[in-house]
């Protein structure tokens, strides 16, 4: 997991970076800023569906989640995979998402659009951040933030990936919901 701290640290542009790199007299980690689990703790959700754990050596850990989804759903949101929380996100704070995604059967030319985001875990399931993202063959980490407009106590939020647009396999790997606390310039957040 250390080589997940490194690349999420190396993802983070020179201020962001400096807010979560370890001080000589504290070692704070970036997993002190993480509300998640980071791993693959996805929880694959909905009808037409199957999901199984896979070797991913490009990856951080090696591992992977491969979902294949038999046909559309109705709302791209009826079939996907969900990471819960484990610590409270507070209003106001502003939230990264970083994924790591692909899909082995798209290719760089016609990749396959799938939304990541991160948000409320029950009904209304208010968004915190959302973005449609455009994943190819090879893995490659996704980036969405955005900012909660409302307090969730832990487990009370998750990232998502929703996988019903299309008949599809994806990949999911390691995954981060970085809570940077509130008044942080989004614009020195990495981008797709």
């Amino acid at each position: 997991m250390i080589g997940c701290v490194a690349l999420l640290i190396a993802a983070l542009p020179a201020g962001a970076a400096a807010q979560a790199a370890p001080s000589a007299a504290a070692q704070p980690s970036i997993f002190d800023k993480a509300v998640n689990a980071p791993g693959i703790g996805w929880a694959p959700y909905g009808p037409n569906q199957t999901a199984r754990q896979v070797p991913a050596p490009d990856v951080p850990g090696g591992n992977a989640v491969q979902i294949k989804v038999s046909k559309a759903g109705a709302n791209p949101w009826d079939s996907g995979a969900a990471y819960p929380t484990i610590k409270p996100i507070a209003a106001g704070d502003t939230m990264l998402v970083m994924v790591f995604l692909r899909a082995p059967g798209a290719t760089d030319a016609a990749p396959v659009t799938i939304p990541v985001g991160a948000g409320g875990s029950e009904a209304p399931y208010t968004p915190i951040a959302t973005e449609p993202v455009q994943v190819g063959p090879s893995w490659k980490r996704y980036y969405v933030s955005g900012v909660a407009n409302q307090a969730y106590a832990a487990g009370k939020a998750n990232i998502t990936v929703q996988l019903a647009g299309a008949k599809q396999v994806i990949e999911v790997g390691p995954a981060f919901l970085i809570d940077l606390g509130p008044g942080f310039d989004r614009s020195k957040l990495p981008h797709n």
